[in-house]
């Protein structure tokens, strides 16, 4: 049984990354080394490298308090001494949402902590992320256990505030518990918990997201607006003896499911605790069959496939991971979890195999090595052809070969040209596709909102006013969707020259505008505004700062989301041709340097020994260049991107999603080729 399964696949989806930046990394060095490369192409490299480097992989835990999350998260990160990372005990433990992960740029072990008071203000938690002095930091040495038990006990720590006191600061009389000799009632003394933890799979770019129930998603809108949205996997957590309840239901309508519909995000809902299942006078075939049944109800109450639900015990997982107890691991399903999961990182590589950056990275290196391979091919024909030739004739054959050479200079100069003037006409874009989206435009519609809910007595006039304001952002949406249909034509009317020679429509299809992704964000969030409208109602007369809370998160959001779209469509303007610029300025470049030789030859009064060793020389540095690069390439053509992976794993080449076997045979015959 593999019970390490999450373990192995994470070290090797980091071991992948670094293989891959490595590569792209030898490739930049042997471009400076043979002074080969030109500065888009290493800007592309550069930031194909920093997507790699940034990558983390986020689990969110989703679930009403008592469903076992803190006890999950210990029983995903245990390693060994048989102790608990968490607190966990009954009742409710984890009281404010936080994030556990490593921050290499911060040297030590330490729980960063927001105090709830900060709820007063409309400021976002991501804004308060840049502000450090807002926080209280609490650093533990993680070899010494009491100190690290006391820091991150943290998470689970109450105030006694004033019923007065907890409405201000968004809590419902409803959700506040029984109150003290003096009238108090217990609140959470932090608003969100940042703990950064040296541990292996959090070194490995794990980050885990603990949330506390419906609670804290509904009073913090950030947590369901960015930080669920951004998570790779979803694990909602219910009881296995209570099945789905209500409040269940409500978190995952509310907070999941869309998540998983519109985002794509990976969701496993998980029944927890099925070890109160377990029962003696009960034999096993009938408890499987007891638990089995839960699961298949559960996955139809939330309209999953069977194998999206998964009965689990987190406290015998942990337990047989303590007790090295296989048995006991294998009966709570905790390894069927950690298989699932490790499918998840693996599912995650395969979209960076997928991205433009990767696939335009691939594609130069494979480009410039064939290129390399084809100017040297042609120096040995011209060798051969002046070595033939009498001495006599030396100097008229040279002109030859030079007049061929600068025939193929002119076509690569005028194609050079057409590619400037094809930049201009798509940057004469940039207006048209920036104005839908500019700051200015925003923050006016952003003033207008405010504005018409500053003036709003009313729930109509509230809903109205955000109603307004979304309306407003899709507006945009559709307008700047009309200019990406117009500057994809021009793209593709471009790629499709019969100057570039292109064989399929893949590497355009990958070159394309697209906003899927910002699309996606802006209609999430004017859904989230949809739903906020429709609660205004029961929501006005106690939450009077979680309504601006909510507003100005939204609003937010949208200025990120609008930030992120300038940033994207710039992006696009510089490097939509990069593949076409890139091969010309090759191609030209080796033409240059052969055709200033070979002028140099002519205008020497050598003998035609002295010629040929010239000319041989300069098939020398050519083949020393694709001595050195010649590794790199096979390296990409023959090895497969992840390991252990089943042979129909996709790779990505020249933007078209083949299998690796084919991968490999379409670049080895297009390399025997070459060398016939």
């Amino acid at each position: 049984m593999d019970v390490r399964a999450l373990h192995r696949q994470m070290t090797q989806y980091n071991r992948w990354k670094r293989q891959l930046d490595e590569r792209l990394q030898r490739f930049d060095d042997w471009g400076a080394s043979h002074q080969m490369l030109s500065s888009e192409v290493q800007r592309t490299l550069q930031k194909a490298r920093q997507l790699l480097r940034g990558d983390n992989f986020t689990i969110a835990c989703v679930g009403e308090f008592s469903r076992g999350k803190t006890e999950l998260i210990n029983a995903l990160l245990y390693t060994e001494g048989g102790r608990r990372l968490l607190p966990s005990q009954p009742g409710r433990t984890t009281m404010c949402p936080t994030e556990i992960f490593w921050d290499s740029n911060v040297p030590v072990n330490c729980v960063r902590l927001l105090p709830i008071e900060t709820r007063r203000t409309t400021t976002s938690l991501q804004n308060f992320k840049r502000i450090p002095q807002n926080w209280v930091t609490v650093t533990f040495d993680p070899r010494n256990h009491d100190q690290t038990r006391a820091a991150i006990n943290q998470v689970s720590a109450n105030k006694w505030v004033a019923p007065a006191d907890a409405l201000k600061l968004g809590f419902a009389m409803d959700e506040l518990g029984e109150r003290d000799a003096e009238g108090r009632v217990a609140v959470p003394a932090w608003r969100h918990a940042l703990i950064s933890l040296d541990h292996p799979l959090l070194r490995q770019g794990l980050r885990i997201i603990d949330t506390p129930g419906l609670n804290a998603l509904g009073n913090e809108p950030e947590l369901t607006l960015k930080t669920l949205p951004e998570a790779q996997a979803i694990l909602f957590l219910m009881s296995a003896d209570a099945g789905v309840t209500a409040s269940d239901m409500t978190i995952w309508r509310e907070h999941v499911q869309n998540l998983r519909d519109e985002q794509c995000t990976a969701v496993l809902a998980l029944l927890n605790k099925i070890d109160s299942l377990w029962d003696d006078l009960q034999s096993p075939a009938d408890i499987s069959t007891s638990i089995e049944n839960i699961r298949q109800v559960t996955a139809k109450q939330l309209k999953l496939a069977p194998e999206q639900v998964i009965a689990i015990s987190a406290k015998q997982g942990l337990l047989g991971k303590v007790g090295r107890n296989l048995s006991q691991l294998e009966r709570s399903n905790f390894p069927q979890l950690e298989r699932k999961l490790a499918d998840v990182v693996l599912h995650s590589q395969q979209q960076i195999i997928g991205h433009r950056l990767v696939g335009d990275s691939y594609e130069m290196i494979i480009n410039t090595r064939n290129s390399l391979a084809k100017r040297l091919s042609e120096c040995e024909n011209e060798i051969e052809t002046l070595r033939s030739a009498a001495p006599q004739e030396a100097a008229e054959t040279l002109q030859q070969l030079r007049d061929t050479i600068r025939k193929s200079h002119h076509q690569y100069h005028k194609q050079a040209i057409s590619l400037r003037t094809s930049q201009r006409l798509l940057e004469s874009q940039r207006e048209a596709l920036l104005a839908p989206i500019s700051s200015g435009l925003l923050e006016q519609q952003i003033s207008d909102a405010h504005r018409n809910l500053a003036q709003s007595w009313t729930t109509l006039g509230l809903a109205r006013a955000i109603g307004n304001f979304f309306d407003d952002v899709d507006s945009s949406l559709h307008h700047i969707e009309r200019e990406i249909e117009r500057s994809n034509r021009v793209l593709v009317s471009i790629y499709q020259r019969p100057e570039h020679n292109l064989t399929g429509d893949e590497l355009m299809m990958r070159h394309l505008l697209k906003i899927h992704h910002q699309r996606r964000q802006l209609r999430q969030l004017h859904k989230k505004a949809d739903d906020f409208r429709f609660s205004l109602s029961t929501l006005l007369t106690r939450k009077g700062a979680l309504i601006n809370r909510f507003i100005n998160t939204l609003v937010q959001e949208v200025r990120n989301t609008y930030v992120d779209l300038n940033k994207h469509i710039d992006q696009w303007l510089q490097e939509s041709l990069s593949p076409l610029t890139h091969s010309n300025q090759y191609q030209k470049q080796l033409l240059e340097t052969h055709m200033l030789r070979l002028t140099q030859l002519q205008g020497q009064r050598n003998t035609h020994a002295e010629q040929l060793e010239s000319l041989q020389t300069n098939i020398y540095h050519l083949q020393v260049a694709l001595n050195s690069l010649e590794p790199l390439y096979q390296d990409i053509i023959s090895a497969p991107l992840v390991e252990n992976a089943s042979e129909n794993l996709a790779l990505l080449r020249g933007g078209q999603v083949i299998s690796l076997l084919e991968a490999r045979h379409n670049a080895r015959a297009t390399h025997n080729q070459q060398q016939a």
